[in-house]
């Protein structure tokens, strides 16, 4: 085999090698997850955050959930968990095999690192037509007078 060969083999190889460990690493960290888990009968909303250099915004998409008070936030500087109850469980009777048999009751979410540290304490939400917006006013650096 000649050496070009031989190299781009080897090259080929060591992609594929660090493809498969970056891939391990988004599994591990939570970021690729199933949007549903028919132990706990909860489905996972559709969830968009966006950041401003005061703020984070989180846009959850709760389409079975009429009330605001179905919905619990705990949120912490790091973190951020949402549960929202149904008023009557959901069965998605076309789904595979695993959902068909199930009674989903809630959705939950948990971001377990925040893209910046928040005051929890200074949040914001609205609930309006299944769309359930949360504002969490990021920690500003606290500049230190040298004497």
């Amino acid at each position: 085999m000649p050496e070009n060969a031989r190299s781009l083999i080897i090259y080929v190889d060591e992609l594929f090698k660090r493809v498969e460990k970056s891939l391990n690493e988004i599994f591990r960290s939570g970021l690729m997850t199933p949007t549903f888990d028919v132990i706990r009968c909860c489905l996972e909303p559709l969830v968009e955050i966006t950041e401003t250099t005061e703020e984070i915004t989180i846009v959850y998409d709760l389409p079975f959930i009429k009330d605001k008070n179905a919905i619990e936030i705990h949120a912490t500087p790091n973190s951020l968990e949402i549960d929202a109850k149904f008023a009557k469980p959901v069965r998605f009777e076309k789904w595979g095999t695993v959902q068909k048999g199930t009674d989903f009751k809630h959705f939950q979410h948990t971001i377990k690192k925040l893209p910046a540290e928040v005051i929890p304490e200074k949040a914001s939400s609205r609930f309006k037509q299944g769309l359930l917006e949360i504002r969490l006013p990021k920690v500003k650096p606290f500049k230190i007078k040298i004497e």
